[in-house]
């Protein structure tokens, strides 16, 4: 399941974030991580890791849809999911990052109750 994530993932992220999502899916929770699939394609997954400080926290390391089935309410319903199974395991919260310039998402994250807490210079910067 990781390799169809991973290869999916390469066209949706830039080579810089490559090394970052493999090590995620090394490090992902497979009880959270999510995937669906629409006529035996990935449409769409969702990585989970422990947050690195806090193991109390889930991650939403990586969320990514494919382009072909972007608008659909595909990554809505990974979303969640990912975030039903995450209380379910009594985590206390999830996290994750976004780009700035990333509206699209950053608005779904808000209609999902995430709320904005910080600003991370580059989260990439170690990669």
């Amino acid at each position: 399941m990781t390799s169809h994530i991973y290869d999916l993932g390469k066209r949706l992220f830039s080579p810089q974030e490559w090394p970052h999502l493999a090590v995620s899916l090394e490090k992902s929770l497979p009880q959270h991580t999510r995937t669906l699939f629409v006529d035996g394609r990935l449409a769409g997954f969702v990585v989970v890791t422990p947050y690195e400080t806090e193991s109390h926290i889930a991650y939403l390391a990586y969320c990514g849809v494919d382009p072909a089935y972007q608008g659909k309410g595909f990554g809505s319903k990974l979303l969640k999911e990912t975030i039903q199974s995450i209380f379910q395991a009594e985590f206390g919260s999830c996290r994750l990052l976004v780009d700035s310039w990333n509206v699209d998402a950053r608005r779904l994250y808000t209609r999902l109750g995430f709320q904005h807490v910080a600003y991370v210079q580059d989260a990439m910067a170690d990669f």
